[in-house]
């Protein structure tokens, strides 16, 4: 099978009238919200210490790094603006973070290169698809060989979005994806301790997969078999799968639709359970203080190991945490993600919250939902059965929903005209001339 041949085609031949209006709409919810992420991460010190260092090191002043006064040239943006995209747990999941990846390394080139809004939103959406297909058709990538998925992936989908902007044939196409495929790269073992590798990973894949496509545009060659072949990437990262669903109904079903995004600050496997608990305190009076039990049943996929640890000493071994952001939703409003902060983890309430909750698999269920919490307080038992939270494919963003994330994630870190300008101008995304626009409107004023 030539999966990678197949894949280039399909980014080569896909035009912007080919994609459906739901999916356009879904791509610019997914631009606002790794936006709002960006001005988020901006603000943390781990994301800012991957931008001091693309400061530092320079680079030709050609395009904007979100939330700051000065420029750099492509691939070091790619890096900053991915970082702070995939710096806080919030930013969109459609195709494997792929808003993380894919989205800075298209909006570098766009800006540089002066692309409209019909071509930005057109290498996405491939970008995505791309990523997501890779993501779907691979089995035991993160939970048994251990790698993450992202970091593994996302330079593909870098790397298909930037060819769809230069207007590459198919076979640089595959030249293309063959380089990024030696660029392929993440660990998850940050997950035991919460280390800083996580919130890089995002930021690396895009600027590899960005310097990918560059390369491949000058003439350079890499494996046409790079996905399939004996020593590509499904026979490296992933467990016995079969790689013709990975090509299945390629061009005429777009496996990112239903979009997936995050509505609390952690781990996708937890956004049920955290919205359930800020709906048992809005419906209960609920003191943490007074809380003597907790329980929570679901699904294994919900309750793996890397998901359990209960005495994070760092914020993403928190968010990495079913018990630990529990035990924080429990004590905070998790709407404003910057209470997940250095503070809470050092929370003794919130440490013996964790410590204590008991945590049950359910083998009868397979997925995120329904899992149930239980809270016993003050003498009174209150259990609630979890549902799709806001974001999810089965309870989708709508524009207006992602417009008031937006403001509330902004509202401390921007005005609110140039937090209105943005929103305005992702509204009309399809009918902007010049990407330098938007770009621009991110930086620093």
């Amino acid at each position: 099978m030539q999966a990678t041949q197949t894949l280039a085609t399909f980014v080569s031949q896909t035009r912007h009238t080919d994609l459906p209006a739901s999916l356009i709409a879904e791509c610019k919810i997914a631009t606002l919200d790794a936006f709002a992420a960006a001005f988020v991460g901006s603000s943390l010190p781990w994301a800012q210490r991957v931008v001091e260092m693309v400061h530092e090191l320079g680079g030709a002043p050609e395009v904007s790094v979100v939330n700051q006064p000065w420029k750099t040239d492509v691939s070091r943006a790619a890096l900053a603006n991915g970082a702070m995209i995939g710096a806080f747990e919030c930013e969109p999941l459609t195709g494997s973070h792929a808003s993380g990846t894919v989205l800075p390394a298209a909006l570098a080139i766009s800006q540089r290169d002066h692309r409209d809004g019909k071509a930005f939103l057109l290498a996405i959406a491939v970008g995505f698809e791309l990523s997501g297909r890779l993501q779907r058709t691979a089995v035991g990538l993160e939970s048994t060989r251990g790698f993450h998925n992202p970091g593994i992936q996302g330079p593909f989908g870098a790397a298909a979005a930037v060819g769809k902007l230069y207007g590459f044939d198919a076979a640089t196409l595959a030249s293309a994806l063959g380089l990024a495929g030696s660029c392929a790269a993440g660990l998850l073992e940050f997950a035991w301790a919460g280390d800083d590798t996580k919130r890089v990973h995002l930021g690396r894949a895009s600027s590899m997969g960005l310097e990918s496509a560059l390369l491949a545009r000058k003439g350079l060659h890499g494996p046409v078999t790079v996905i399939e072949g004996r020593y590509g990437y499904f026979n490296a990262f992933s467990e016995p799968t079969d790689i013709a669903k990975l090509t299945e109904g390629l061009g005429k079903k777009w496996i990112i639709q239903p979009a997936s995004h995050k509505a609390f600050a952690t781990h996708v496997t937890h956004q049920a359970v955290v919205q359930a608990i800020q709906d048992l305190k809005r419906e209960h009076a609920v003191d943490p203080k007074a809380i003597t039990h907790v329980a929570i049943r679901g699904a294994h996929r919900i309750l793996e190991d890397r998901h359990t640890v209960r005495d994070p000493l760092t914020v993403m071994g928190g968010q990495y945490s079913l018990p630990f952001t529990a035990a924080v939703a429990l004590t905070r409003d998790m709407s404003n993600p910057l209470v997940y902060n250095d503070a809470a983890v050092k929370d003794p309430l919130v440490r013996s919250l964790a410590k204590n909750m008991e945590l049950i698999v359910d083998h009868t269920v397979h997925d995120l939902v329904p899992a149930e919490v239980e809270i016993v307080c003050g003498g009174k038992t209150y259990k609630k059965v979890t549902s799709p939270h806001k974001g999810s494919p089965h309870n989708p963003l709508t524009w207006a929903d992602a417009c008031e994330k937006f403001s509330r994630y902004t509202r401390t870190l921007i005005g609110e005209p140039q937090a209105k300008a943005i929103m305005d101008a992702v509204a009309d995304l399809e009918n902007q001339s010049d990407m330098a626009r938007i770009a621009t409107l991110l930086a620093k004023t």
